[in-house]
């Protein structure tokens, strides 16, 4: 009977090995860095089809989606029954500087940044909103646009001179006030994934310019070896 001999691994084996383990590795880096890159532009793409959803709105029907006072007789097919109807008139989206989406008492102004999606998307200015929905709460995709990033979008009307104007924040909670600085779950972006957007998009400084961002690690400068999803965006449609 002949003994079996155990035999390891050469170093050139083990070199191939290890090369082949990089490969995979740096494959792997790569490809989430792309799908990283591809959410990123498909975030700027849905902010300024939103700019050019609001334009186009305007143009046909002069009156802000969300505050058109007459809505349910020109928007197609706005009925109380798919949760539309008509703003208050008054040139602002929702009640001034309130960031909230909930349908509390569901009245203008509040219900308005709801009206909003519903007006633009019934219109076929828009999509990722159901034209026939009429939910108890608002929905991602129901009510409100979905983000490939996390969360979706919902308008406002800020007041402050500064930054006056209707803009949209991309955030991960749907209801409630926009935090400043804590992180109570309702963030949807890493300071680093914020800062590549507004350097994209804007001059790259989070407190100034028409993307804005707020959150641990951006509200008073982008940390970006923070990969925390710990920051909203706020970027302004119009003046």
């Amino acid at each position: 009977m002949h003994k079996g001999h155990n035999k390891g691994f050469t170093l050139v084996e083990l070199a191939i090995v290890m090369m082949i383990i990089g490969l995979l590795i740096g494959g792997v880096l790569k490809g989430q860095e792309m799908m990283k890159n591809a959410r990123i532009t498909t975030t700027i793409s849905q902010d300024r089809s939103y700019t050019a959803a609001l334009t186009a709105f305007m143009d046909k029907y002069s009156a802000l989606p969300g505050d058109m006072i007459n809505a349910d007789a020109r928007v197609p097919n706005c009925v109380a029954a798919n949760l539309c109807g008509n703003g208050d008139g008054n040139s602002i989206v929702g009640a001034p500087g309130d960031a909230r989406t909930d349908r509390t008492g569901a009245a203008a102004p509040n219900v308005e940044t709801t009206y909003f999606w519903k007006h633009l998307v019934l219109s076929d200015l828009i999509s990722g909103v159901n034209p026939s929905a009429n939910p108890a709460y608002p929905s991602w995709g129901e009510t409100h646009p979905p983000s490939r990033m996390n969360g979706g979008w919902h308008v406002f009307y800020e007041t402050v001179s500064s930054r006056s104007g209707l803009h949209v924040v991309l955030r991960n909670r749907i209801t409630g006030d926009i935090p400043n600085t804590a992180n109570d779950g309702s963030l949807a972006l890493s300071p680093q994934e914020t800062a590549l957007i507004d350097r994209k998009m804007d001059d790259g400084q989070a407190g100034s310019g028409s993307v804005r961002a707020g959150g641990v690690g951006c509200w008073n400068g982008y940390i970006e070896d923070n990969t925390q999803k710990n920051c909203y965006a706020i970027f302004r449609l119009m003046q």
